[in-house]
């Protein structure tokens, strides 16, 4: 039976996730179509968006674990993100907008850690893949609803509906937590843990974060390769669709499935999915060939998403958990927040090509780096174990609360 908590958080994650994949795909058009941008300086914007919402996690994660609670912060983030996106409607220049963006999404950033740790607060060791493949399924399933009432407001109404059909979410997604999160306690924990030990949760956010630099790229990107590709918004909006269907239907049976073989195995099943999806983008031909790309790509981060979140959770010490899924963010979106400056240089000089084997080279690579840390047969994984007791890459921990 799935636990209250969880079902508010679904609801909460339904609505909230309206937003987001909007803002990757139409929000560079809205600087430029809308408010007089240059493409570079829309990508600009948008990296400079996520990089210092990504810096905040590790700080904001270890307040909510001093405080021993999680939804005063997810709504302290979305109260303070309203005025801003509701200011960008209004804002005179593309500079402004992109600064009133920068702010919403930093202000978002508050509630990240606290969100990811609550469904960790709520779950078993056994059954945490579940949980975050759930939310990942309405998230995906919410973004669906987004992007086919955006895709047709701005194929009838034009890219300036965009943010007063945002802030008329947002409505909602405070209501939720204001009404229906719980607000649970944890123990407080007022003594912070030494930097030297969460080396390993380092290595491995660096591990599985390297393949988000393209990931990053293509997230940006495939509404722009779907464009030249003879595609318009609203068939913008059926790309990423497609894939948004993709990750709500599998979700939840692929999150199980990392309770059953584990998150390492889970991650390298994913990351060779999304390489896959890469070889279909870079051969396509028309926008349509797209479509299978997109849908392949989101089957593989329902995989690695979930898993990573569910080994940063594990390996947290008790009372620490929203801190360490922080410091597992700054480094995770920090390096997908690159992605689309160093997607924008790679097609500047060798176009759509170029985008694709960076993303291509950044993923390989990083399935170079788990293999040998994470491995059966690595070396370092074999001291890892020795020492912090890491699990071999297939096996799956005791259940515990």
């Amino acid at each position: 039976m799935v636990r209250r908590e969880l079902l508010s958080l679904s609801l909460y994650s339904l609505l909230a996730s309206n937003r987001g994949g909007l803002f990757i795909v139409f929000f560079p058009l809205y600087l430029v179509e809308v408010k007089g941008a240059t493409l570079p300086a829309a990508l600009v914007i948008l990296s400079l968006a996520y990089v210092p919402a990504s810096l905040i996690g590790p700080l904001v994660g270890r307040l909510s674990d001093r405080v021993g609670r999680r939804r005063p912060f997810l709504l302290v983030g979305e109260a303070a993100a309203f005025p801003l996106f509701l200011g960008i409607t209004f804002a005179p220049g593309w500079a402004l907008a992109g600064a009133l963006f920068i702010g919403a999404e930093v202000a978002l950033a508050v509630g990240g850690p606290a969100y990811t740790a609550y469904v960790a607060d709520v779950t078993r060791t056994d059954e945490r893949g579940e949980g975050y493949g759930l939310l990942n399924a309405t998230s995906n399933a919410g973004a669906v609803v987004g992007f086919i009432l955006a895709g047709a407001l701005t194929y009838f109404f034009g890219l300036r509906a965009l943010f007063p059909f945002v802030v008329a979410v947002m409505v909602g997604t405070l209501s939720v937590v204001l009404f229906l999160v719980p607000d649970i306690r944890v123990t407080p924990t007022p003594k912070r843990r030494p930097l030297r030990e969460m080396g390993p949760v380092a290595a491995f956010s660096f591990a599985v974060s390297i393949r988000a630099i393209g990931s990053g790229a293509i997230a940006t990107f495939y509404g722009y390769l779907a464009y030249s590709l003879g595609a318009n918004d609203l068939e913008v909006s059926v790309v990423a669709i497609a894939g948004l269907i993709t990750g709500a239907v599998v979700s939840l049976p692929l999150g199980r499935m990392i309770d059953r073989r584990g998150e390492i195995r889970g991650i390298w099943y994913g990351t060779v999915l999304t390489l896959a999806s890469y070889g279909i983008f870079l051969f396509s031909t028309d926008w349509v060939e797209t479509v299978p790309g997109q849908a392949v790509r989101n089957a593989g981060l329902s995989l690695v998403g979930p898993g990573m979140q569910v080994y940063v959770a594990r390996v947290a010490p008790e009372g620490h958990r929203a801190e360490y899924l922080g410091f597992f963010s700054l480094i995770n979106s920090t390096l997908w927040s690159v992605g689309p400056l160093v997607g924008a240089i790679a097609i500047e000089f060798f176009g759509y090509p170029g985008l694709f084997a960076m993303a291509i080279g950044t993923t390989i690579i990083s399935l170079v780096v788990m293999e040998f840390l994470y491995g059966e047969m690595g070396i370092r994984a074999r001291l890892l174990r020795r020492e912090v007791g890491v699990p071999l890459a297939g096996t799956r921990a005791p259940p515990s609360s």
